[in-house]
């Protein structure tokens, strides 16, 4: 942009200022946005237990009070196209540091995100792109509150979303396997087993995918668990040469406890590998050299461990 063009620039600038302030709803948000969240600690302990009368919650809370109800204005995602002039990323860069003052002044105060879908799709309708606005929503919508079985599947919405777009992002696997594993309850058992399961393959994957700090063994801990030797062994043996020393180590000795025979395969390929070429990446050797004999069949291994068992 020209100088010549700072002018007419400053002069748009301040009219939609203009309109905006002397409109209604600039005015109702700004007189809203100037309430500050409960600073009072005693009063933050009787709200979040449940222990405050009607007119305390309506004089302190913004939302559901009869006078001070919240208000939140966010033009359709067309509208929102249009009015970016084409910066589609930067506004919803603006909407996501707006979305998350939301959600803090929530945070510390009544702790309800009601108006966190909105933004949420907002954000996504302009730049679906950012893999952060996915991963964020799955986990504030769970902070600070009782975790029960529908904030999980609205945290999970979030995260499945994310992954239809990113399915290759290992934080949106391992948070969606940690709210299926750890936090999900479920109607009965079956449902809870269908969601372990569920988590053991996001687990998985997340676990293989490029950046990953999960450990193989916690992913071959889950098939034991499941008394699934034989998947524990076929993962314990694909994931080897992909994990730290220290990771290997535990790997070898998970495997010794399910297959001498492939236990002492592994054990013959390190010693070539510290012998031959220690000078190369664990992973690069594994390519070169080939990786052990993928495991047996399940009704060899249960063969193999009865002879190990004698």
């Amino acid at each position: 942009m020209t100088y010549r063009g700072i002018p007419v620039a400053l002069a748009f600038l301040a009219t939609a200022a203009a309109g905006f302030l002397l409109s209604r709803a600039g005015l109702v948000d700004l007189k809203f946005a100037a309430m500050n969240p409960i600073r009072d600690r005693t009063v933050l302990e009787r709200i979040a237990g449940g222990t405050q009368s009607l007119d305390e919650t309506r004089q302190y809370l913004t939302r559901g009070s009869e006078t001070a109800a919240e208000t939140l204005y966010l033009p359709p995602v067309a509208v929102l196209k249009v009015l970016s002039l084409g910066h589609r990323t930067a506004l919803a860069d603006l909407l996501f540091v707006r979305a998350h003052a939301y959600f803090l002044s929530h945070f510390f105060a009544d702790r309800i995100f009601a108006w966190l879908d909105h933004y949420y799709q907002a954000i996504v309708g302009l730049d679906p792109d950012n893999p952060k606005v996915y991963l964020w929503a799955g986990q504030v919508v769970k902070y600070g509150q009782h975790i029960d079985d529908a904030t999980i599947r609205r945290a999970d919405a979030f995260l499945e979303a994310g992954l239809a777009r990113f399915p290759m992002d290992w934080r949106l696997h391992m948070d969606l396997g940690f709210n299926l594993h750890f936090e999900f309850r479920g109607a009965d058992e079956a449902e809870r087993s269908a969601a372990r399961l569920k988590a053991r393959d996001h687990f998985a994957r997340a676990a293989g995918l490029p950046g990953s700090p999960v450990d193989p063994n916690f992913i071959a801990e889950l098939f034991e668990r499941g008394n699934e030797e034989g998947l524990a062994l076929a993962y314990a043996l694909e994931r080897y040469y992909d994990a730290t020393e220290e990771q290997r180590r535990q790997l070898l000795r998970r495997v010794s406890a399910l297959s001498d025979v492939m236990a002492a395969q592994i054990r013959a390929e390190e010693e070539r590998y510290r012998r031959e070429f220690p000078f190369l990446p664990v992973a690069l050797f594994s390519l070169l050299r080939g990786r052990p004999p993928a495991p047996p069949a399940p009704a060899v291994l249960d063969a193999l461990g009865g002879e190990d068992d004698g």
